[in-house]
């Protein structure tokens, strides 16, 4: 059953017309480029974890500090949603997306080339918030230039590589630090940036025209606009709560040293990746239900497999078993949240998913700390921490169903007309 529409508060312009009538982009051509970028963009986070070893040994530093360089980079990150997001519905999302990704290049490179754990942990920072400007300005181009028919799997397919980021980033790391020096995975990273700015700008349709004649805080009014909607907040803390969960396991199965060998670690990453490819496939029925329902849908995959984690963990083929249907349930979460925030933007839709992408990597800010905390007293404690969490999540999203079903008719009512989702 579709759900009333919510309406932005006064002073936020409605989409345009024009935006309607905008040429589309070529799926075929963009979207290979948008999933590579959103995997080289995210996995920057993740890439650190396989080489917590050799980074420890290189800076005489201990596991804590090694917590830290996933954490400054997930901070940065969402800040850097909340700031290149505005900017990306006013310079334009290709200036700001190939602008973004050449940045990404310089910081990632000199992050490879610090020579101590204090230095490295204020250039993650900084490479998280340069690297922050890729996703808000893809995912608006998607809701602005993708035709409708293909919007959704489209996103589906961007959200996921985010996600799957998550694993393929520790499998190329992993593969990368058992023959190379560590430092190799990020100047590596450097150089596939600027290539893929270059095939960025040759894919991209020319920015359309923007709102650049108004005074630059209008840009950025959208962000309280969208926070004062109160019916959204509770799904954006849930969406915060999974993302701590997705961050937290990893880094703390890496703690623990729950799974020794090398090949072992592969096969409990790489256990997750046929869950995630097949999540885009699952884009058109999932759309079947309301977003609310597939978060709700999403929340529960997730907290079921990590309250079974608890008591079973500890057997590698059972593990790998339930990480993979606990991505598959986040998977579906991220994207419900894009999209419901997206749609609620209008005409700042760049704004309004960067609100999102935010409460996103808040969580993952978390993610290692709470694994820091929890892990050294073994796997179970830490499995039992991140149910607790997602069950939290799976309360805030019914409570996010339930002030919506109530606030929602009379904020139709309000704006002279109730629409629906798409």
């Amino acid at each position: 059953m579709a759900t009333p529409t919510l309406q932005l508060p006064a002073g936020i312009p409605a989409p345009a017309r024009t935006r309607s009538a905008s040429p589309r982009a070529h799926t075929a051509r963009t979207l290979p480029v948008f999933v590579l970028s959103a995997l080289l963009a995210t996995g920057q986070m993740y890439i650190p974890i396989p080489l917590f070893t050799a980074m420890k040994a290189d800076w005489n530093v201990g596991a804590g500090v090694m917590t830290w360089i996933i954490s400054a980079f997930a901070f940065g990150y969402a800040g850097g949603f909340v700031l290149f997001g505005p900017l990306s519905d006013r310079y334009g999302h290709r200036r700001v997306l190939v602008t973004g990704m050449i940045a990404a290049a310089v910081v990632t490179l000199l992050t490879g080339l610090s020579f101590s754990a204090p230095i490295a942990v204020g250039l993650r920072v900084a490479q998280g918030l340069v690297v922050g400007s890729i996703p808000p300005a893809i995912m608006a181009y998607i809701a602005t230039r993708i035709a409708p028919a293909h919007r959704a799997v489209v996103t589906m397919s961007v959200a996921t590589s985010f996600l799957a980021a998550t694993v393929l980033a520790q499998i190329a790391s992993q593969a990368v630090v058992a023959s190379f020096p560590w430092r190799t995975m990020f100047i590596g990273s450097a150089v596939v940036f600027v290539a893929l700015a270059f095939v960025l700008r040759a894919v991209m349709l020319d920015d359309a025209p923007t709102g650049r004649d108004k005074p630059l805080v209008h840009s950025y009014a959208a962000i309280p606009a969208v926070l004062r909607i109160k019916a959204l907040l509770p799904m954006l803390a849930a969406g915060a709560l999974a993302m701590a969960v997705m961050v937290g396991v990893y880094t703390g199965i890496e703690i623990t040293g729950l799974v020794k060998g090398s090949g072992e670690l592969l096969a409990l990453r790489a256990g997750a990746l046929p869950v995630m490819f097949a999540l885009p496939v699952l884009a058109i029925p999932l759309s079947r239900l309301t977003k609310p329902g597939q978060m709700v849908l999403g929340v529960l995959v997730a907290a079921t497999a990590m309250v079974i984690a608890t008591f079973e963990g500890t057997h590698l083929a059972v593990l790998t078993i339930l990480l993979a249907v606990l991505v598959g349930g986040l998977g579906v979460i991220a994207p419900a949240v894009l999209q419901t925030a997206g749609e609620l933007g209008g005409a700042a839709r760049a704004a309004a998913s960067s609100v999102a992408m935010f409460s996103f990597y808040v969580g993952a800010t978390a993610g290692p700390l709470v694994a820091a905390a929890a892990a050294p007293h073994g796997f179970s404690v830490l499995a039992w921490t991140l149910a607790i969490l997602l069950v939290a999540a799976l309360g805030l999203t019914l409570f996010g169903v339930r002030m919506q079903r109530s606030t929602l008719p009379a904020q139709g009512m309000a704006a002279g007309g109730v629409g629906k989702h798409s």
